[in-house]
């Protein structure tokens, strides 16, 4: 049986909107707290939208390539990615970017 390009967008784009959705939320409250605690500095306005900008950047290039390598991956098991399934990947994937960047982070200290 062989899924139409309808189907795996559809499975795709359950993915990568838990992506999108939980790398959005990291962005936004770590963007809302570098805001508050650097108050008073005259370039800390422009914190927060740099990092809902990145948040929305980072799942949108690298989120659609693995979530088509994550479809292509199931749809060729023969699985069928159900909502948790899809909740699951989207926010592992913001969860191993994250630690990837504060892993970068710590290098260049």
């Amino acid at each position: 049986m062989q899924m139409s390009l309808v189907d795996l967008l559809t499975c795709g784009g359950k993915y990568f909107v838990w992506c999108l959705v939980s790398s959005l939320v990291i962005h936004l409250i770590s963007g809302l707290l570098a805001w508050y605690s650097l108050g008073g500095h005259p370039i800390a306005v422009y914190a927060l939208p740099s990092f809902v900008i990145a948040g929305f950047f980072t799942p949108l290039f690298a989120g659609t390539v693995t979530s088509a390598v994550i479809v292509f991956v199931y749809e060729s098991a023969k699985f069928t990615m159900s909502p948790l399934d899809a909740f699951l990947w989207g926010v592992g994937q913001t969860i191993v970017y994250t630690l990837v960047a504060v892993s970068r982070i710590y290098v260049t200290l």
